[in-house]
């Protein structure tokens, strides 16, 4: 199968966190990536290839990301930021409906009803690579010259991808290599699912992700 190397700028237009890094009561997002499975399952949803229903499917990515018609890069920026630490409160009693037991373990660990994040700032610009498998286009798919993904905790925030005519080296996921039996050289291990590889030439992303199968 072949893979066709679509480079993209990915610029945020508001903000989004995920729980990544440990803070002081709190947790802080990864400023200077987003991750290949996030732009993924964005650009699946964008396109109209999830599937609405109540209650989500048993985690299962190899053969999620098999179903799409595209693979992805880590997108990068060189200039990472984050906004200031931002209280949250998850409010169990009222929107929760959990028992007395749980709501009265709310003010420790996971489960605290006060907390911080901290959030990528809107205007960040993220470079990274679309791989259309067999000739398949996003952008031709749907008729539009720029798409609108959401990322991030509950899908909150709202990035922009837009082809590029920079080819620069693009960077692909080892731990998403793994799901699919290929292992590739470890540059830089930020979590379990994000294991970032050296930098690669487009051909060379390519011709590994079309294998990814």
């Amino acid at each position: 199968m072949e893979a066709n190397a679509i480079p993209l700028t990915a610029r945020t237009l508001t903000p989004f966190c995920y729980h990544s890094l440990m803070v002081q009561s709190g947790t802080a997002t990864l400023p200077e990536l987003i991750g290949d499975r996030a732009v993924a399952f964005g650009l699946a949803a964008a396109l109209g290839m999830t599937a609405a229903r109540l209650g989500l499917p048993p985690k299962n990515y190899r053969m999620h990301l098999s179903a799409m018609p595209f693979r992805t890069s880590v997108f990068m920026t060189d200039k990472p930021r984050l906004l200031p630490p931002l209280t949250r409160r998850m409010n169990l009693d009222a929107e929760a409906g959990l028992q007395r037991k749980t709501q009265d373990m709310a003010k420790k660990g996971n489960l605290k009803d006060f907390f911080h994040v901290q959030e990528v700032p809107p205007s960040q610009v993220f470079h990274g690579t679309v791989f259309g498998l067999n000739g398949f286009d996003p952008f031709e798919k749907s008729g539009q010259a720029e798409l609108v993904i959401r990322v991030g905790l509950h899908r909150n925030g709202m990035v922009l991808l837009k082809r590029t005519e920079k080819t620069e080296p693009t960077r692909l996921n080892a731990a998403t290599a793994a799901l699919f039996n290929s292992e590739l050289p470890v540059e830089r291990y930020c979590l379990h699912t994000i294991q970032l590889t050296p930098p690669m030439s487009l051909y060379e992303a390519a011709k590994e992700v079309s294998q990814w199968m």
